[in-house]
């Protein structure tokens, strides 16, 4: 814990396990406490109220996912060094201790999270872990921040997000269509059990990893409250309990005040994987079931990531620790991949071949049909005749 007055360090970099990124951000203060009072000439004179920061990434793991949010760090300052902002990472107190000091160098503050009480904690564990709720934080930081930006952390920075940090008051990003696969977005229904009040289950659906708030936004402490006592209400009802809550809210607003609502496009800020042009997105957000860190195929096709998860493990930051599908993709890197290719290709030939022969043999058998039934009409004739 830092003292009043102190800047946050990076640790040493003679520290066991850890060095210090070669970003111009290592080492940067995080923070600066304002002084409680002056004292001038022995008077006590109160300070000034401190003006609102300008800006708040807001990021929540389990201690098992520092590895994600250590190369959703990485990957935002090499994309974004003049961008600066505040980072406050909550977490379920679990951190590895070489991991936060590793978060401490890039900049973080981490910090505990205490779910609001009420029985939707536990329906928000169903699907994802209790962090999930720590978005709507950002509600009330808007009381020191300009702007709130709330990134989940299976996400690659591929390039330059300074337009999303504009958006606002209050936007999400539609879910990307190429995520299904039918290529048609989801509906609103995808988030709930049945049908629940104030919520249009049949609106196009909202994805929360991406969500952008401005201090413009009308009383947020209350648009916070809505939030809580609506999941609150009807948490039996709900699936995916954060992202039903903020979809509500959005139409709620949109009918009453359209003007607070933008809608990120979600093909420079919200691309899905499977969407062709994910490679060209400033944001790639693996939402669903499979990530980018479980599969050694989508790792290959998001180098970005790659690179900065093998740079995390440089630093000494802990790996992830379940399985990886089709990871002897990973072990040769390009060259694996395109002897793979040739491979195919060498086999798509060679399977071409044999069908290029036996169409020749069946063409020879109509040939030799055609020629025995060319003999027997002729001697019929004969016959006949």
């Amino acid at each position: 814990m830092l003292e009043k007055g102190a800047r946050a360090k990076a640790p040493s970099p003679s520290a066991k396990g850890f060095a210090v990124p070669d970003c111009d951000w290592a080492g940067m203060p995080l923070f600066t406490y304002p002084p409680v009072a002056c004292i001038i000439n022995s008077i006590m004179i109160p300070p000034t109220p401190p003006s609102k920061r300008p800006l708040l990434l807001l990021l929540g793991i389990t201690g098992d996912f520092a590895f994600a949010a250590g190369c959703l760090l990485l990957s935002l300052r090499r994309h974004n060094p003049e961008l600066r902002p505040d980072i406050r990472l909550y977490t379920d107190g679990n951190l590895l201790p070489a991991d936060e000091a590793i978060l401490l160098g890039l900049g973080v503050t981490p910090v505990l999270f205490s779910p609001p009480p009420g029985e939707f904690r536990e329906y928000a564990i169903r699907q994802f872990s209790r962090l999930s709720l720590a978005r709507f934080e950002g509600f009330r930081l808007l009381s020191q921040y300009r702007t709130v930006l709330w990134l989940d952390v299976d996400i690659a920075i591929q390039g330059d997000i300074t337009d999303l940090t504009t958006l606002g008051p209050f936007a999400l990003a539609l879910e990307d269509p190429c995520f299904s696969e039918s290529g048609v977005g989801m509906k609103a229904k995808v988030n709930v059990h049945g049908p629940v009040p104030n919520l249009d289950v049949d609106a196009p659906n909202l994805n929360s990893g991406v969500l952008v708030l401005q201090d413009s936004l009308p009383d947020p402490e209350s648009l916070y409250r809505r939030c809580l006592d609506w999941m609150r209400e009807h948490a039996p009802s709900l699936k995916y309990i954060d992202q039903a809550a903020l979809n509500m809210l959005a139409r709620e607003l949109q009918k009453t005040h359209p003007e607070l609502v933008r809608i990120i496009p979600h093909d420079r800020f919200n691309a899905h994987p499977r969407n062709p042009a994910a490679q060209h997105a400033a944001i790639v957000h693996a939402f669903g079931a499979y990530k980018i860190w479980d599969d050694g195929l989508t790792r290959c096709a998001f180098p970005e990531w790659e690179r900065d998860y093998r740079r995390w493990l440089d630093l000494g930051g802990s790996p992830w620790q379940g399985s990886v599908n089709h990871a002897e993709y990973l072990d040769g890197g390009a060259f694996f991949m395109l002897k793979r290719l040739f491979d195919l290709i060498n086999s798509a030939e060679e399977c071409l071949k044999r069908q290029v022969k036996q169409l020749e043999q069946q063409q020879a058998e109509l040939e030799r049909e055609h020629s025995l039934r060319t003999r027997l009409e002729t001697a019929l004739k004969k016959l006949n005749s």
